[in-house]
């Protein structure tokens, strides 16, 4: 037998109070890098290009961003002030109208604990992120950071603007 449920689960969405000065050197750094584009669809659910890095070369910005995501899921989801929080994975995704890019159906499970998007360039047209269980849309505005459980499922419908920017993450947890 199978069911169907809605999931009740915590999602944080907050926006950044100085979002203007970081999202400006987010794009100095977004303009300097070399984003790649894969044609294979069993790699990645985004269909537009990406840049990939580890937790050690995020750089100071990056790193403001998060900080604040610890603080927010302390606070928010765990209340607990010295959570373990052992691993985020970051990368840069970028859509343009062209080509139909969006972001397929997903969850990030098997990666993680917990995700975050947050949003660095939203021009007019800029796709919502969609919590596909519940048909939730939250509208894509530049400074605005969703943080969510790794199982709940969420896509990009097709983008309808050229250079559309979030910064996405996973996080794990290390051994409490």
């Amino acid at each position: 037998m199978k069911i169907k449920v809605k999931e009740n689960l915590p999602v944080i969405v907050e926006r950044h109070p100085y979002y203007e000065s970081i999202n400006k050197k987010l794009m100095e750094q977004v303009n300097s890098l070399s984003f790649h584009e894969s044609d294979r669809y069993d790699l990645t659910n985004i269909r537009g290009s990406t840049y990939s890095f580890g937790d050690d070369d995020i750089g100071s910005t990056i790193k403001l961003i998060k900080d604040w995501i610890k603080e927010l899921i302390a606070i928010n989801i765990y209340r607990h002030p010295t959570l373990p929080l052992s691993n985020f994975e970051f990368w840069f995704a970028r859509l343009n109208e062209e080509k139909g890019q969006l972001t397929w159906d997903h969850d990030h499970l098997l990666n993680s604990t917990l995700s975050a998007v947050y949003f660095v360039n939203t021009p007019k047209g800029s796709s919502p992120l969609v919590l596909t269980t519940t048909g939730r849309k939250i509208k894509a505005e530049e400074g605005k950071l969703v943080i969510f459980p790794a199982s709940l499922r969420h896509k990009v419908p097709q983008n309808r603007c050229k250079n559309r920017i979030t910064l996405a993450c996973n996080i794990k947890f290390g051994s409490l």
